[in-house]
């Protein structure tokens, strides 16, 4: 009778472990697997200095997603202009390229102060304007985020 309490009590205690390492397992995935990642980008354009952070929001079932842009440019070291915009757009991929085409500008009228000419100099147009493309190859860098690409150079990093 006692081995057999044993033996019930160890199967009983494998199967609790085995549903609790499940639960967890499930859970972090949840959690974890956040559909946004964040970037740093510096960019310098002969007296211009664009510091900015790019955080991109994602949805994988819908193929769409939101940009949020915020930074400030300097001009000879001096700020002149802040930046805070929205870019919504939709995203296709191909093979390991993916395709961002911008639907919307959202500016955020008391905060971005900037030209959309003077930022068309230093980004990309599908950062300035709507209905641009821009293509990235994106390279999966671990759990902790993302490597954009144009052909074999990194342009940003950009981590969960």
């Amino acid at each position: 009778m006692l081995k057999l309490k044993k033996t019930l009590f160890f199967i009983l205690s494998f199967i609790s472990g085995f549903i609790l390492l499940t639960i967890y397992y499930y859970a972090e995935n949840i959690f974890r697997h956040t559909e946004e990642c964040t970037a740093d980008w510096i960019i310098f354009n002969g007296q211009e200095q664009a510091n900015l952070t790019l955080d991109f929001m994602y949805s994988e079932n819908n193929k769409t997603g939101t940009v949020a842009l915020s930074g400030t440019l300097l001009q000879k070291n001096k700020q002149t202009t802040t930046i805070r915009r929205d870019i919504n757009y939709i995203w296709s991929e191909n093979y390991d390229t993916t395709h961002f085409h911008s639907k919307n500008i959202d500016k955020l009228a008391i905060i971005d102060n900037a030209e959309d000419q003077q930022l068309s100099e230093i980004l990309p147009d599908f950062y300035v304007y709507p209905d641009k493309n821009l293509s990235y190859n994106i390279l999966t860098q671990g759990k902790h985020g993302f490597m954009f690409t144009v052909g074999n150079r990194a342009i940003l990093y950009c981590s969960k």
